[in-house]
């Protein structure tokens, strides 16, 4: 057993994990004292802005973030009370329904990002090279594409 508790691969992953605490509680914060939003309630938000004509199903929203249908369920009806996203009957399937952020959703988004963005170029940008960046965007996604969760899509900027 003794020669596994350094193995590479399990050394790799405890650092990641440290890294991902590190950088996500403060992200946490940030997005919080900005915005007053919960890290799930951001990630919905950012998801929806990112989709095609800024809304999508429940369904593939489930899909995107990783949730159960059930925690998405319960997510949506709180984000939908709180006045941050609105339900949209979908045209082509009676039985789903679009979601989409409202006013109030998108603002809170833009008020995180602006808070988030400088944040996050300081932790994972600044400190490396523009080639180290190209380098770790390019190993995150190979690795991303290995796994159950698949990488996430980004609309094709200006």
């Amino acid at each position: 057993m003794s020669e596994l508790l350094n193995d590479g691969a399990v050394v790799l992953y405890g650092d990641i994990l440290r890294l991902t605490d590190a950088f996500g509680g403060r992200a946490d914060r940030t997005i919080r004292e900005a915005a007053g939003l919960g890290g799930s309630e951001f990630e919905v938000l950012l998801r929806l802005a990112r989709h095609p004509e800024r809304r999508t199903t429940s369904a593939r929203l489930a899909q995107d973030l990783s949730f159960t249908s059930g925690g998405l369920t319960r997510l949506m009806a709180r984000m939908e009370e709180a006045g941050l996203i609105t339900r949209h009957p979908h045209p082509e399937d009676r039985r789903a329904s679009l979601l989409e952020a409202t006013d109030k959703g998108n603002d809170l988004l833009d008020r995180a990002l602006a808070a988030h963005v400088p944040q996050m170029t300081a932790d994972l940008m600044e400190p490396l090279t523009v080639i180290e960046r190209l380098i770790l965007r390019e190993l995150v996604t190979k690795l991303l594409a290995h796994s159950t969760r698949g990488t996430v899509a980004t609309p094709a900027g200006p």
